[in-house]
């Protein structure tokens, strides 16, 4: 997209008089003011109202200039790309612990909370997963891993203040949770609960996913724990989390007590 009459990209102006449009999306001025409140000198204030006017950002009206249309349009547009630009940034540690080819999209990130693990409490970030799911109205969750002595824990916070719960879990962690005795025993406890529904299939990705009503979380694993969790409250953040679910909750086979009961520790294996 380029300006009416200077051919600049309306990207690189956006950067260039980020100062001078954020001023007049505040409050419409006149050159004066404008000069006055940027302590800018009058020769530059008029260069740069008559590039943005020329770009079609700006109109001048009576003598005030203001954001037109396309300039309230830009900005907004440059802002979320800010955003989301950060977001990447504060989660580059996190990031880096995903192959390249993990599908998490960028708009989780924009906004998002990131936590990692630290050598000394390398499961410390969990915190972060239990404060989101506790007296949650609902949980969604995928579990392409557990790790040894959390499942308890996950399900009694996810479970505490009667929250319905559905849960996605890989299918060859299922099987071997099944061959685990407590582990076994704490998906037959909570398929005993109405609130619980558990799905298994291939999860295709190794970062763990839950969504609440309140916010949605990843968990990044490596070969010595949880590496660390990212969690965002923005609306595009649980649509994308939550549309990731249902897409894998779709294709999966529900576990019932029944069919529990028909696999073995033996066939798990």
């Amino acid at each position: 997209m380029t300006g009416h009459a200077t051919g600049t990209p309306l990207s690189q102006l956006l950067v260039r008089r980020e100062t001078f449009i954020r001023a007049l999306a505040a409050q419409p001025r006149d050159k004066r003011t404008l000069a006055t409140d940027l302590d800018i000198s009058r020769s530059t204030i008029d260069r740069v109202v008559r590039e943005l006017v020329n770009a079609g950002v700006v109109e001048q009206d009576g003598g005030v200039y203001e954001l037109t249309l396309t300039g309230q349009c830009a900005l907004a547009v440059f802002d979320r790309f800010e955003r989301a630009t950060r977001g990447v940034e504060d989660a580059r540690e996190l990031l880096a612990m995903l192959p390249a080819d993990a599908p998490l999209d960028p708009v989780f990130l924009s906004g998002a909370d990131v936590y990692t693990s630290t050598p000394e409490l390398p499961d410390s970030v969990l915190q972060q997963l239990f404060e989101s799911i506790e007296n949650a109205d609902h949980l969604y969750g995928v579990a392409p891993v557990a790790l040894a002595g959390q499942l308890r824990p996950y399900y009694e916070a996810a479970t505490t203040g009667g929250t319905t719960v559905e849960m996605v879990i890989d299918t060859e962690l299922f099987e071997r949770l099944l061959a685990t005795p407590d582990s076994r025993e704490v998906i037959a406890e909570q398929l005993e609960n109405d609130a619980v529904d558990i799905y298994r299939t291939t999860v295709p990705f190794r970062f763990g996913l839950w969504v609440t009503e309140r916010d949605a979380g990843i968990v990044v694993y490596t070969d010595t724990g949880v590496g660390g969790i990212a969690r965002n409250d923005h609306e595009g953040a649980l649509a994308w989390a939550t549309d990731m679910f249902e897409t894998l909750r779709a294709d999966a086979a529900e576990v019932t007590l029944s069919s529990l009961g028909e696999l073995t520790p033996d066939d798990a294996e």
